[in-house]
């Protein structure tokens, strides 16, 4: 029985042929759905500058939080007046200060002061200073303490959460040898938290309450001579006194007269 090949292996072909159009297609089919996926990706990735504050990390939001803040200043000012009595304006200055809330460190009988005036009342106290002195002049001088305090308020907060473990650990230590261990480095974070305490409070009252520092000094007066009135007794003797200085300037007068000149 004689074969013909075209005709027996006609319905194997057409199978592959099929099987083959099958596949091609199944991979466009991936190859655009891997696309969109790609694409959707790219969008979901793409954040807005405007979007909320829910879809950042928690470490970006506290970082825009810090730089919302305001900004931490300390203030220090010199200022330089002066006033006819020194000891009597000391007394002045220092009531004004305490009238504004503010205190006085220290003060001299020879006018130097140092105040500390809340700062919020510092503008005012310094116009009303100035107002009520002579010759006033002032030099203010800032230092910005933000990160400085934000970083100790980091610093101190990690050292209460590890003093915290090491509470937690020490519940739990079994031997002497873990329990002194656990202790020890207790004590040392105690005192890394007692710093950092003192160091925000330092910062703190630093912030709030402003340094002044005045310098009164002797205002000069010229000193004004007033003329001479004789009494009803004196009058003889003063005009005598004005001829006898008419007398004395017409002599003066003749002897450079009577200096022969130089051809």
């Amino acid at each position: 029985m004689k074969l013909n090949f075209f005709t027996d292996t006609k319905p194997v072909v057409i199978t592959l042929l099929l099987c083959t159009i099958h596949c091609s297609s199944s991979k466009h089919l991936e190859r655009e759905s891997a696309s969109r996926n790609m694409a959707d990706d790219y969008s979901e990735a793409k954040v807005s500058p405007s979007a909320s504050p829910a879809a950042l990390p928690k470490s970006e939001v506290k970082l825009q939080e810090n730089k919302s803040q305001r900004r931490m200043m300390v203030y220090t000012v010199v200022v330089n007046l002066q006033s006819k009595e020194i000891e009597p304006k000391v007394t002045e200055i220092i009531k004004l200060a305490e009238s504004f809330g503010g205190y006085a460190l220290q003060y001299s009988s020879q006018g130097t002061i140092q105040l500390k005036i809340p700062q919020e009342n510092l503008k005012t106290f310094l116009q009303t200073l100035k107002k009520e002195s002579h010759n006033y002049s002032e030099d203010v001088s800032a230092k910005d303490v933000t990160e400085d305090y934000l970083d100790t308020e980091i610093r101190l907060e990690n050292a209460q959460k590890m003093r915290t473990r090491l509470l937690e650990i020490l519940k739990s230590a079994k031997t002497l040898e873990e329990t002194l261990k656990v202790e020890a480095e207790l004590s040392k974070i105690s005192e890394s938290i007692e710093r950092w305490e003192g160091k925000l409070k330092y910062l703190s009252s630093a912030i709030q309450l402003s340094t002044v520092t005045v310098h009164v000094r002797q205002k000069w007066e010229p000193v004004v001579q007033k003329d001479y009135k004789p009494g009803p007794l004196g009058y003889p003797f003063f005009y005598l006194y004005l001829g006898l200085g008419k007398v004395k300037d017409g002599l003066i007068w003749l002897f450079v007269q009577e200096i022969p000149k130089e051809n």
